[in-house]
């Protein structure tokens, strides 16, 4: 998240915005991308007004501004740091009137490293508030120091919802399918993490004309950590893309950062979006693949080799909407670039700190020992990524551990129902990781005897593609029966979980037989029939009755939970009733037995 800490409210100051001294930009709507809406970029200084002074006590008066540009974003930002006692808080006016008043968090800990050449030039800042769209601020500050920021800007960011921002929504939420195999990441040990889906910079609008035109990269991946933007939950999915270029636009044109702080989000419907960029000008996107340790500034001190995924919205004051999209979102990132590094999730990664700025738990030089998947609090002196989305760590870490098992995956066998008097080819593929051995075996799951086998070795990660036409390996046709698919793999001395599949060669059912009356009462009888042992049993049953000696039937009734019988009432005695009854399953219905009975 961005800077937050405890704070001691005694001396009370006021900042006042004077327009005289703002600047408003407005972003090119033209750029590298070539879809970037419109994000306006409002900096402001702040004109200090003395209202009074005492030893104990500075104030200074507030003037309430009317901004006739509207924005959605509020932030602060200042040169050097401040003492931790410095409070702010903000108003706005939305629709014309006052919002309460809500404290702007900073800390330290979060942003680049001091020493690294990204420094040169930041600026010190607040969490941006995101609001309704307003056209009025009122700033406070509470001091017990009494120092006030050095050069204090106010920031306010807005960008609009957009149509292609509504159309990308519906497609952006699945993870791990075939068509990211080109980008799939394959651990030391064999497993294959397939790429999330991911909204790019492209998709959401990024202007790259605002960020460093060649990104900063380490030589490893150590950790992946966990974080919250610390803005506002009240948001729709649609909303996500507009809430991701006001983040990109406060980062770069407020806090001069080289890019988005983070390396990628993920807001709380499980969408992910690509954040910091990986690519030169001029490269294709996407280019920020798992083996790309990109250096972000989100964990001071430890941002080399480590990367950031951060949850849209403050989880530190509300629970996640969606937690379980947001594990597998968060799990699905994390698996995908810890996989070439052959980094286990529950295990322990040792970073040197470089933090200077004494709100990290490791200072310079230290060594921090912290879990490969962590929270920013496990690292830092902040209540990152939140109370209530900390505690699904666990769950992230188990579901990241899942996702990089080396199995096969993507097993694929098609039809797995064949008509034998309607033969089809069955196709089979599964994804299997550079240099595996592999084989795939066709046996009768009965006797188990092996009727044809397959094998080969995969050159790079992926699809094993096999067809089966239904023949022995002496060309013979097989007959109706249940057969299984195996395939099993090895990566080197690793052995891969075997994949069996079933796939059934059948025909609709047989007739039925033994059909048989019995009398329950005096108006009451009940028949029953026996079906034959077909390689497909009958799912259901159907009957229906003639009285008039078969010229006219009555409808097919479907009997109760598939059984073999049925119960008739006021049959009366001595009269002759027909009787059809047929069964089916998948693959169609039986011919049709056609009994006589008389009520006795």
């Amino acid at each position: 998240m961005l800077p937050r800490k405890k704070c001691f409210r005694t001396l009370c100051l006021s900042l006042a915005i004077a327009f005289g001294s703002s600047s408003l930009a407005t972003v090119p709507s033209q750029a590298i991308t070539g879809y970037t809406p419109e994000v306006t970029v409002q900096s402001l200084a702040p004109k200090l007004v003395l209202k009074s002074s005492s030893a104990s006590l500075k104030t200074v008066q507030v003037i309430a501004p009317t901004i006739t540009k509207p924005f959605s974003v509020v932030g602060l930002t200042w040169l050097g740091r401040l003492p931790s006692d410095t409070v702010f808080t903000v108003r706005v006016r939305e629709a014309g009137k006052w919002s309460s008043w809500n404290e702007l968090h900073f800390d330290d800990d979060h942003g680049v490293d001091p020493e690294s050449l990204e420094s040169n030039g930041t600026r010190f800042g607040t969490d941006p508030l995101m609001t309704a769209v307003a056209d009025g601020i009122q700033i406070n500050m509470k001091s017990k120091s009494g120092i006030a920021p050095t050069d204090l800007k106010v920031d306010l960011v807005g960008s609009q919802e957009t149509q292609q921002d509504r159309s990308l929504v519906a497609s952006t939420r699945t993870f791990g399918t075939a068509g990211n195999l080109r980008n799939a990441a394959v651990t030391p040990a064999g497993g294959v993490v397939l790429r999330p889906n991911i909204v790019t910079r492209a998709q959401w609008g990024a202007n790259e004309t605002w960020r460093d035109p060649v990104p900063r990269m380490g030589t490893t991946i150590l950790a992946g950590f966990v974080h919250h933007t610390a803005t506002t939950n009240k948001y729709s999915p649609s909303q996500a893309p507009a809430q991701m270029r006001s983040l990109y636009a406060y980062f770069t044109k407020s806090l001069n950062y080289a890019d988005m702080g983070y390396n990628f989000l993920v807001d709380q419907y499980g969408t992910v979006y690509e954040g910091r960029n990986a690519c030169n000008f001029g490269d294709a996107n996407p280019c920020d693949g798992p083996s790309l340790p990109v250096i972000g500034a989100h964990t001071a001190g430890l941002n080399l080799n480590t990367f950031a995924i951060s949850a849209i919205g403050n989880y530190d004051t509300k629970r996640p909407s969606r937690p379980a999209a947001m594990v597998e979102a968060i799990a699905s990132l994390m698996a995908w670039k810890l996989a070439p590094y052959g980094l286990a999730p529950n295990s322990n990664a040792e970073i040197i700190s470089t933090d200077t700025s004494g709100r990290s738990k490791y200072g310079d030089g230290m060594k921090a020992i912290t879990p490969v998947i962590s929270g920013h609090r496990d690292v830092g002196k902040t209540a990152c990524p939140g109370r209530y989305l900390y505690p699904y760590l666990p769950k992230i870490r188990a579901r990241a551990t899942e996702l990089l098992a080396p199995v096969i995956h993507e097993v694929r066998v098609t039809p797995r129902l064949i008509d034998v008097n309607d033969p089809k080819p069955v196709n089979i593929s599964a994804i299997i990781p550079a240099g595996g051995n592999w084989t795939l075996t066709v046996s009768d799951s009965i006797t188990h005897e092996v009727l044809k086998t397959a094998s080969g070795t995969q050159i790079e990660t992926g699809l094993l593609d096999y067809t089966w036409d239904g023949t022995t390996a002496l060309d013979l046709p097989v007959l109706a029966g249940r057969y299984l698919i195996t395939i099993n793999a090895a990566v080197g001395d690793a052995v891969l979980p075997a994949t069996t599949t079933e796939v059934v060669i059948a025909t609709k059912p047989s007739i039925v037989s033994d059909i048989e009356y019995q009398k329950l009462g005096r108006t009451k009888a009940q028949i029953t029939w026996s079906n034959p042992a077909d390689v497909l049993p009958a799912t259901s049953q159907y009957i229906r009755v003639s009285s008039n000696g078969g010229k006219t039937y009555g409808k097919w009734t479907k009997t109760s939970k598939g059984l073999s019988k049925a119960t008739f009432k006021n049959w009366k005695k001595g009269r002759e009733y027909y009787l059809q009854v047929r069964s089916a399953n998948s693959l169609g219905r039986s011919e049709i037995l056609t009994k006589k009975f008389i009520m006795r």
